[in-house]
Order: structure tokens, then sequence, then C-alpha cells
């Protein structure tokens, strides 16, 4: 008898410990919006002090692509933007990219970081890289470190504060 009391406090036990850790995990959501409409919101916490212009980046051309997120394929893409200065010798480059399935993005983004060009510009080049995530969404930023208004950890800042807090990763 006195097993079976014991037995049966030690399972309610492990049960309550099971559910309370469960209830301390925080799911990740996707956020809502476009990849443009997220660096909107980005921009909205942390804004560069340069003119710059906001695409979205067809993922058909296979050169631009490469040019911008430094990968060889868009397969587990569906959609990116890319924002940068258009007429102006600034290192920067900040691309938001959601990719298919959220359990990629990390990996998306090791693949970015080292596939970029960080002197794509021809005379400037960044050497403040960065790339983080949130669900399914990976912000990719390369900045010079010249450009102390805006630095790579301003924008993580900024993007961290749309995400509610909290990211999936920092590379």
């Amino acid at each position: 008898m006195m097993r079976k009391l014991l037995s049966a406090a030690l399972a309610v036990v492990m049960i309550a410990t099971l559910t309370a850790c469960g209830a301390k995990t925080e799911s990740v959501k996707n956020l809502e919006g476009t990849t443009s409409e997220i660096i909107e919101k980005v921009y909205e916490q942390h804004k560069p002090e340069f003119y710059f212009e906001t695409v979205e980046a067809d993922l058909n051309d296979a050169d631009a692509f490469k040019a911008f997120t430094g990968l060889d394929s868009a397969n587990k893409i569906s959609e990116v933007s890319v924002s940068e200065p258009m007429m102006s010798s600034q290192a920067y480059s900040l691309v938001m990219v959601r990719v298919k399935d959220a359990k990629d993005a990390k990996e998306v983004a090791e693949a970015m970081k080292a596939g970029i060009n960080p002197r794509k510009w021809v005379c400037v080049e960044a050497d403040d890289i960065a790339a983080v995530g949130y669900g399914d969404v990976v912000m990719f930023i390369m900045v010079s470190s010249d450009l102390d208004s805006t630095l790579s950890k301003d924008m993580i800042q900024a993007f961290k504060t749309v995400c509610g807090g909290t990211l999936s990763f920092e590379l």
C-alpha cells in the first residue's frame, strides 16, 4: 500500500514538474507583414541618417539575388526585401528574408554571412556584418563601422524591439 502511494505521489510530482517546465517555453510566432513592411517597422525604431530605398528583390534574378543575399539559391526563400543607399558611397545593406520553413532560418542566415560580398560597392567596404532571426524571418545587416550613426547593433536592437524583445538567434 505504501509503495502504491509513494509511486502515485512521485507520478504527480513528475507531471507537475513537466507541466511547469512546459509553461515556461515561449513559442516564437512568425512576424506579420511583408519583408518590406518589417523593414519599415525596424526603421520606425532606428532610421539611418542617409538616403536609402527599400525594394523587393526578384527571386528569379539569380545575379541580383546573389548580390543582395549572398545566397546561390532561392529554394528555401519565399520573399526578400533590401534597403540600400541608391546614389551614395555608403557601405550599408539591410536585407530582410522570409524563409519557407522557420526551421531553415538559421541555416539561411549562416549561408548569407558566408556568401555575401562586403565589397560589392567597389569603393567602400562593410566590416560590421551580422545576421539575426525570429521565426521565419532573417535580418541580415552589413555596414561600414565608419557610419557611427548606424551600426549593426543598432539595427539588431531595432529588429529585436519589432520582434517583442526576443530573437530566435544572433550570428
